[in-house]
């Protein structure tokens, strides 16, 4: 097959303190990309002005502001080439990133609908990599699965979109990203494109998560796993996986099952403790609705979990 192609998309929203990084790690792949786009989301703080100072090296595009997701999903219609490489507008790419992702694409005929790469992390508790995070390793250089889903069910993904390329074709198919969900849209593609699906693990670590973002724009900050609507959407996205995907295999089903109790749980344990919003009440009623024995289960969690706690404190 030919050398792989790529279109790098980079979605940004008020990010005049970044992107310029994030652009600049891109012109300097050792396998560079045909094209550079950028999907602004309406930003209002001079973003533009950073990316145009880049010339016709960058295809730029201003949108309102309809969400990240909806950027990304725009950024891969707008795409020429039959990959795409998705990279956040405050992280940066590794300089031989696609050329690994391009040599694993070669070696594999490009069967796989995604190649993922390991990615260094910068989390207040975590300092290192996402694979040794995930706990995922891989023999040889590259490791292609006909079907990932055990790999999209592991307790945490190794797959992130910053170091992840795509068939453009089979993204678009999949119908991209979940626009309702302005978080965990990247971990439902992940589940979409696995199940059933072939991917392959690329053992490099492709981009650098960085921590220095303070425009208060960084959504795994503004809506990380403390938050209401962290649980609300991760309810959302599990009700969506179970009934996109009914003949997956029972003991996957059953994971998602799992997960979703404990997003219903978390989502009880809101409502006790900080109140009966309209979101969390017409949450948990859709959820008796939809998966009562998945509500059934987080109300006893929320009962036999204190009670446990008890019972080794006074043990």
């Amino acid at each position: 097959m030919d050398r792989p192609q790529f279109s790098a998309v980079i979605p940004a929203y008020n990010r005049h303190d970044t992107i310029g990084r994030a652009i600049e790690s891109v012109l300097a792949q050792s396998w560079p990309p045909e094209e550079i786009i950028v999907i602004d989301d309406g930003s209002t703080d001079g973003t533009d002005k950073v990316v145009k100072k880049f010339g016709s090296s960058v295809r730029y595009m201003w949108q309102e502001n309809a969400g990240v997701p909806c950027a990304r999903n725009r950024g891969a219609r707008e795409a020429k080439c039959d990959w795409v490489a998705y990279l956040d507008s405050d992280d940066y790419w590794m300089n031989d990133h696609l050329t690994h992702m391009a040599d694993a694409i070669e070696a594999t005929d490009g069967r796989a609908g995604f190649y993922f790469a390991d990615m260094q992390l910068s989390e207040p508790n975590w300092q290192g990599s996402l694979w040794e995070l995930a706990d995922f390793k891989i023999d040889g250089s590259h490791q292609l699965v006909d079907d990932a889903t055990d790999w999209a069910l592991l307790p945490r993904q190794p797959m992130m979109l910053q170091t992840t390329v795509f068939h453009r074709q089979r993204l678009l198919d999949s119908r991209g990203l979940h626009e309702k969900l302005p978080m965990r849209d990247d971990t439902h593609l992940f589940y979409k494109m696995s199940f059933g699906g072939a991917a392959c693990a690329v053992a490099h670590c492709g981009a650098q998560m960085t921590s220095d973002d303070d425009s208060g724009n960084r959504l795994t900050s503004a809506l990380g796993d403390k938050t209401l609507k962290f649980w609300v959407f991760s309810a959302i996205m599990y009700e969506d996986l179970l009934a996109r995907f009914p003949s997956l295999a029972a003991a996957h089903r059953a994971t998602l099952r799992k997960c979703l109790s404990l997003s219903y749980n978390r989502l009880l344990r809101f409502a006790w403790g900080q109140g009966h919003s309209k979101v969390i009440i017409g949450r948990i009623i859709k959820g008796f609705l939809m998966h009562p024995v998945c509500m059934s289960r987080a109300f006893a969690w929320m009962v036999v979990g204190p009670l446990r706690r008890r019972r080794r404190a006074a043990g």
